[in-house]
C-alpha cells in the first residue's frame, strides 16, 4: 500500500542573543544609535578580559532566547486533513566561559525552559539540564600545528553541515529532518582538535552511558562507546566538511540511534549566493524492528542571498532522505507529527512520521536586527512522505 503525506508548514521565529560576548563590529558614525545597541549586545557579556594576567585571562557570560510560531495544514494517507497552529518557547539558554592559566578554557551552558504546551503540557521555566559543558587545554605552535587542544566534557556531536552551524546561526527556522536524524544526545566524551591554515580536524570518543534529559552533568563510561572523526579544509573557493561516527553497540537510550553515519558537505559562494551541499549515508540501529533496519541516505542543498545587504535575506532549501527499511526515516517532530494527532477521525497514519522516502522544500526570509545576535525568521515548508514498501 502506498502511504503518502503532503503538508505545508509556515513557521516564524525571533532569535535574540541575550548577552553574547565577541568582537565589536566597526560602525560608521552616522549609524551610532543603531550601532551602540548592536555593540552592547555583542560585548555586554564580557566582564573581564586581560591577556597579561597569568591566572585569569577572560570571563564572559552569554545567553540565547528563541520563540517560534508554526502553522500546519496537511493530509494523511487515509485522506484525513489536519491543521493546527503552535506557539513555543523554543530555547532559553544561559552560560559562561572562563579562560585561565594561559591555555585552559572552561565553557558551559544550560537549558532554562521546557515547553510542552504544543503537546498539551505545561511551559516550565527554570533550570532543566546542561546543554554542553567542556574543559579544554590549547597548545599553540605544537609540532608545526598552529593550534591543538584536548577537551573533556559534555558534548554536542556535529554530523552534517547543518549540525556544524549553531542554532544561533542557522538560516532556517528548523534544521532539515535529515539533519535532525543525526542529532545526538549530549554524551560525555573526549576529543583532540587540530587547526592549521585552511584545515582543521577533530577525533573524539564518547560514552554510550546516557539518559535523556539527565540531571547529571557528566555520564559514566560503560562497555560501549562511539568513535567520531571530522575534518574541514579549503578547496578552491569553498570549504569541505567530512564527518564520520561509528557506534559499537546500540541501546534504546543511546545518544547515537544509528550504527554509523557519514557526511560530506561543500560550502561555497557563487553570484552573491551562499551555497551548501550535503550528502549523508548511514546504517540504522537494529533495535527497532525489521521495518527500521538497513541503510539510510539523503541529500540537502541550501542557498541564501541578501535582498537588502546585511538586513533582509532569502533562503531556499531542498532536502531528500530515503531508507532501505519501510520506516527507516522520519519527519521532524516540529510540527507535522504533532498536528497529525488531531485528525477528524482522531487517528492519523502519519502520527509517527515514519516512511522510506521524504522530500522537503523550504523557502524563507530572515530579517537581521543585529546580525545573528538578534533576528526574525520566517519560513514555508512543503513535505511529502511515502512508505512505499510492503503494507502499512
Amino acid at each position: 500500500m502506498n502511504n503518502k503525506l503532503v503538508t505545508s508548514m509556515i513557521s516564524a521565529a525571533g532569535l535574540t542573543g541575550l548577552a553574547y560576548a565577541g568582537p565589536a563590529p566597526v560602525v560608521a558614525e552616522e549609524k551610532s544609535n543603531c550601532g551602540s545597541w548592536c555593540d552592547t549586545l555583542e560585548t555586554i557579556g564580557t566582564v573581564y578580559n586581560n591577556k597579561e594576567n597569568p591566572y585569569i585571562q577572560k570571563v564572559k557570560f552569554f545567553g540565547r532566547a528563541q520563540v517560534q510560531y508554526g502553522y500546519v495544514d496537511g493530509k494523511d494517507s487515509n485522506g484525513d486533513k489536519f491543521n493546527q497552529d503552535f506557539d513555543e518557547f523554543r530555547r532559553l539558554r544561559l552560560g559562561g566561559e572562563v579562560k585561565f592559566l594561559n591555555g585552559f578554557k572552561l565553557k558551559a551552558n544550560a537549558n532554562f525552559v521546557r515547553d510542552l504546551k504544543p503537546v498539551g503540557g505545561e511551559r516550565e521555566f527554570g533550570y532543566q539540564n546542561f546543554d554542553q559543558a567542556k574543559l579544554s587545554y590549547t597548545f599553540n605552535d605544537l609540532m608545526g600545528i598552529n593550534e591543538s587542544s584536548i577537551t573533556y566534557g559534555r558534548y554536542k556531536v556535529a554530523v552534517g553541515a547543518e549540525q556544524h552551524a549553531s542554532s544561533k546561526k542557522i538560516k532556517t527556522v528548523e534544521r532539515s529532518a535529515l539533519s535532525n536524524k543525526l542529532t545526538t544526545g549530549r554524551p560525555t566524551g573526549a576529543s583532540i582538535d587540530l587547526k592549521n591554515d585552511g584545515w582543521s580536524a577533530t577525533l573524539g570518543v564518547f560514552s554510550n552511558d546516557y539518559q535523556p534529559l539527565q540531571d547529571d552533568l557528566l555520564s559514566g563510561w560503560g562497555e560501549s562507546v562511539a568513535v567520531y572523526a571530522s575534518t574541514k579544509f579549503d578547496v578552491a573557493s569553498g570549504e569541505v566538511i567530512l564527518d564520520a561516527i561509528y557506534n559499537d553497540q546500540q541501546k534504546t537510550i543511546d545518544p547515537f540511534l544509528y550504527k554509523w553515519a557519514t557526511s560530506a558537505a561543500y560550502l561555497t559562494s557563487c553570484s552573491d549566493w551562499d551555497l551548501t551541499f550535503n550528502a549523508i549515508l548511514g546504517d540504522n540501529s537494529d533495535l527497532s524492528g525489521a521495518k527500521r533496519e538497513g541503510l539510510f541516505y539523503g541529500f540537502t542543498a541550501l542557498g541564501s542571498k541578501d535582498i537588502i545587504e546585511d538586513k533582509l535575506e532569502f533562503v531556499a532549501r531542498y532536502s531528500y532522505q530515503g531508507s532501505e527499511g519501510e520506516e527507516g526515516i522520519r519527519l521532524n517532530s516540529r510540527y507535522v507529527r504533532r498536528a497529525s494527532r488531531n485528525t477528524p477521525s482522531g487517528s492519523s497514519s502519519v502520527t509517527s512520521g515514519r516512511g522510506d522516502q521524504h522530500h522537503a522544500v523550504y523557502g524563507g526570509l530572515n530579517w537581521y536586527l543585529c546580525g545573528d545576535q538578534s533576528k526574525f525568521m520566517t519560513g514555508l515548508e512543503y513535505d511529502n512522505l511515502a512508505a512505499s514498501q510492503g503494507s502499512n
